[in-house]
């Protein structure tokens, strides 16, 4: 599986790659310049550093005010002379403003700006106001108050959010409302010009293209024009207007239920402040109606800016959006909106979907085990006994294998033979096999030219005369009565469908460390909750070679191990339940095993596993989803296909992410997600650990689990999807053996110890 023989898959891969990044590159340059540049033309004075460097000239603590600070609109004129009269110049154009009273002449002196606010709002009108919308909450049930009063408004939305809710910034503009700009990202910076520009172009292009809507009005989050000229002068360089308040409600500062303490109404115009988004705004929908109440039974009247907006600066609906104001638009929610939205169904799905499988898988396992722990067997006398015939496959086993046969030997079951096939060693093994042979006669040894594991198998098999299969490693001790407890599903089985395999319980015997005390939590846990739930829900994926019955008839019928795959027992077990075999877990069938102490070698372990069964699953892929195959076919392999995808896809983005919230001091949901994960993964564990008699000393290694686990999952999948896409054969692994597997009766003593502690 995977296997190219042409070796030009991956060739072709990268010139695909290369030819689509050269498209997307020459994509970004041509529309980058266009999505970056200001949508509305100035004809002066257009260098990005102009407004910094004519703030510059002037003392920024002691800038001239000119006009009533009541006024709604403000900007930043030159101070110049003309025909003897001090004149207020539009710095952007050749335009002369106006010019200047004696007073005002006066006040500026030889200042080489101002800043004028001006725009006359008539008596007892009211131009309401909402900032930091559209929300896809509030935002609605304020349009739908001010619907019902028939007052209009102006709102002044953020970017992110009108391309987050695209619907309720249409029908803003649908309903007769104003807009202005309120930057992309309610920027409240202001200290680099180009973050600047593009906060307000940003926005400005993703309005025209969701709603066709240009407006060159916009407000600065947190407001205060007079004290930040700068923005001001940028935003006025670009071609907007800054749109001030004179009625602030602080509505932001009220908690849902609290009541408004409006302000009241002298009989002024006012520019009224109020947000839709932001926060939770249920004091202010209720404050809105209030207002409105009491504005109406003063005599006064509703509008929006239109009126007094200067000349030019009237926003312009149904405007074409331009390929520039199209990308930007994608852009800005393929990068603050997408991820937002793809991590929220992400952490909602990994929350949902790790409880339901947990508490399912728990729930059956605990079936399963009370099942086998309360059945009685049927008593058949040892002469009765079926033939055993347990394979051996060895490949340059000399430090473990006499230990192996060994245990082989203290089997307590009375019918048994053991054929061990060495494929083509280069060591002692077989000298070693041979001589053991000669003083064990219910040993065989055959041998052959080196062709791998599975090959090696199938040669056993082919030779076995019994009617039942066992198989195992070269590194496995199998405990005395791991041979009857597998022997005993074949002759006296109790499910619909004959016995196909029995996996075993393999257990790592070599616990040094924290790497082989995760090994060996990790072997407790999948088996004893994972794979005992799957057997009782008939949908075991994987029978473990190491520790493992087969019914030779079904072997036969399945054609043996594969050798399609470097995980040879998963397509075998696979195979079988495709041929309607039962397959089930044994977990007093217990085998010893020596687990990699090494980073390096657990990565190269893994790496085969993971490959392995990525291709088992693509082989067999169409029983995924098929109801022929009940649970396994429905939700076991399925939820195997999303545990693989949904990483390769998104770990990059979750990553990224995390990083960005914990740096940002965002670390909240992260830590509820790792303490919940956590929880789940302890109590699965207790439950293991109590059902097998293992050592609660497991329980250590659960906090930092996913601290080994995650990485080299990350490491895993990228590592074998990479594997798969270059199609090279990826060799079988063998780790260095070390013998280091403890004795197996005292390890079971200790285990049963610190049990009945």
């Amino acid at each position: 599986m995977f296997y190219d023989p042409s070796g030009k898959r991956w060739y072709r891969i990268l010139a695909t790659l290369m030819v689509l990044l050269v498209l997307v590159v020459g994509m970004v340059s041509w529309v980058l310049p266009q999505a970056l540049a200001q949508p509305w033309d100035q004809p002066l004075n257009q260098d990005p550093g102009y407004p910094r460097e004519l703030i510059a000239t002037g003392d920024t603590e002691d800038i001239p005010l000119l006009g009533d600070a009541s006024n709604p609109f403000s900007r930043i004129g030159l101070i110049e002379e003309l025909d003897g009269q001090t004149v207020l110049a539009d710095p952007f154009s050749d335009e002369v403003l106006r010019t200047l009273s004696e007073e005002e002449a006066q006040l500026v002196g030889d200042r080489p700006y101002a800043m004028e606010r001006f725009g006359e709002i008539p008596d007892r009108q009211l131009i309401i106001t909402f900032d930091d919308g559209p929300d896809a909450e509030f935002t609605s049930e304020i349009l739908d108050v001010l619907s019902a009063e028939g007052v209009p408004a102006t709102f002044f939305t953020v970017g992110t959010n009108v391309v987050k809710n695209p619907e309720l910034f249409e029908r803003v503009i649908r309903e007769g409302h104003m807009v202005g700009n309120h930057t992309m990202t309610h920027f409240t910076s202001w200290e680099d010009g180009f973050r600047n520009r593009e906060e307000l172009i940003g926005t400005d292009r993703a309005m025209r293209s969701v709603g066709g809507y240009a407006t060159p009005l916009f407000r600065l989050p947190t407001g205060d024009p007079d004290n930040k000229a700068l923005p001001v002068l940028e935003a006025q360089q670009m071609g907007y207007l800054h749109v001030d308040f004179n009625l602030d409600t602080r509505d932001w500062a009220y908690s849902p239920g609290q009541d408004i303490d409006l302000p009241a109404l002298d009989g002024e115009g006012r520019v009224v402040l109020m947000h839709d988004g932001g926060g939770d705004r249920t004091a202010t929908v209720a404050a809105l109606k209030e207002l409105i109440t009491e504005a109406k039974a003063a005599g006064y009247t509703f509008s929006t800016f239109a009126p007094i907006v200067p000349e030019g600066y009237l926003p312009v609906a149904g405007t074409e959006p331009a390929l520039a104001d199209d990308a930007t638009a994608f852009a800005l929610t393929t990068l603050m909106v997408t991820p937002d939205v793809v991590m929220g169904w992400l952490f909602w799905f990994g929350i949902g979907s790790l409880t339901l499988m947990s508490a399912l898988y728990v729930v059956l396992a605990l079936i399963g085990h009370r099942r086998q722990k309360h059945r009685v067997w049927r008593d058949i006398p040892e002469a009765d006994l079926p033939l055993v015939s347990v394979i051996l496959p060895v490949f340059n086993e000399e430090p473990v294998v006499e230990r192996t046969l060994a245990a082989l030997a203290a089997s307590d079951y009375p019918n048994l033979e053991v054929i061990a096939v060495d494929d083509g060693s280069t060591d002692n093994t077989l000298a070693i096999m041979r001589d053991y042979a000669a003083r064990w006669p219910a040993l065989r040894v055959l041998t052959q030219p080196n062709g791998g594991k599975s090959i090696a198998s199938n040669h056993g098999i082919m030779a076995a005369r019994g009617e039942i299969v066992v198989t195992l490693d070269g590194d496995t001790l199998f405990e005395p009565q791991t041979v009857r407890m597998f022997a005993r599903h074949f002759y006296d089985q109790d499910t619909k469908h004959p016995v196909g395999a029995v996996a075993g319980h393999v257990k790592v015997g070599n616990r040094r460390g924290i790497l082989t005390m995760w090994q060996s939590l990790e072997y407790i846990s999948g088996i004893c909750v994972t794979r005992m739930g799957e057997g009782v829900a008939g949908a075991i994926s994987i029978v473990p070679g190491a520790c493992a019955a087969w019914r030779k008839d079904a072997l036969q019928a399945a054609g043996g191990y594969s050798h399609d795959t470097l995980a040879e027992d998963a397509d075998l077990t696979m195979t079988l339940q495709k041929l309607g075999w039962a397959v089930i877990q044994e977990n007093q069938a217990v085998a010893w095993t020596e687990a990699p102490m090494t980073v390096r070698g657990l990565a190269k372990q893994r790496l085969r596993w993971t490959y392995g069964n990525l291709q088992a699953l693509w082989k067999h892929a169409g029983m995924l989803f098929n109801p022929r195959y009940g649970f396994l076919g429905m939700v076991a392999l399925p939820y195997t296909m999303l545990a693989t995808l949904i990483p390769l896809v998104f770990l990059p983005l979750t990553v990224l992410m995390a990083g960005i919230n914990i740096a940002a001091g965002n670390w909240q949901p992260i830590a509820a997600f790792a303490g919940f994960v956590l929880a789940i993964h302890a109590i699965i564990c207790v439950i293991a650990i109590r059902m097998v008699g293992e050592s609660w000393t497991h329980l250590l290694v659960v906090p930092v689990y996913r601290i080994i686990y995650e990485p080299l999952r990350a490491y895993l999948l990228y590592a074998s999807l990479l594997q798969a896409l270059k199609g090279k054969m990826i060799g079988w692994y063998k780790p260095e053996r070390t013998n280091s597997v403890l004795d197996i009766e005292s390890v079971s003593n200790r285990s049963a110890d610190a049990q009945r502690i």
